[in-house]
């Protein structure tokens, strides 16, 4: 999301190179995070696309939402297991 937001505020940069965060898999349960430049067309253009960047934060926003949901179910279960031990 700060990668996104970093796009959009310098959308009318001349030159500005967005970046785009990018995971690779080298072994099993190996996973390899790095931010990926993308170059500007032109010296006077931004290579941001403001729509691509709106559905990137769309997506990142239902991500952390998801994640947020199953930290709550996992609260409940451990909450119940508590419970039944006691």
């Amino acid at each position: 999301m700060d990668i996104s937001a970093h796009n959009v505020a310098n959308v009318n940069t001349p030159g500005f190179a967005k970046s785009r965060p990018v995971q690779t898999s080298q072994n099993p349960g190996t996973e390899i995070s790095a931010i990926q430049k993308t170059e500007a067309p032109t010296p006077d253009l931004s290579a941001t696309d403001l729509a691509e960047e709106a559905v990137q934060q769309i997506i990142s926003e239902k991500d952390f939402a998801a994640n947020a949901a199953v930290i709550k179910t996992q609260d409940k279960m451990l909450g119940e297991v508590v419970n039944l031990v006691v």
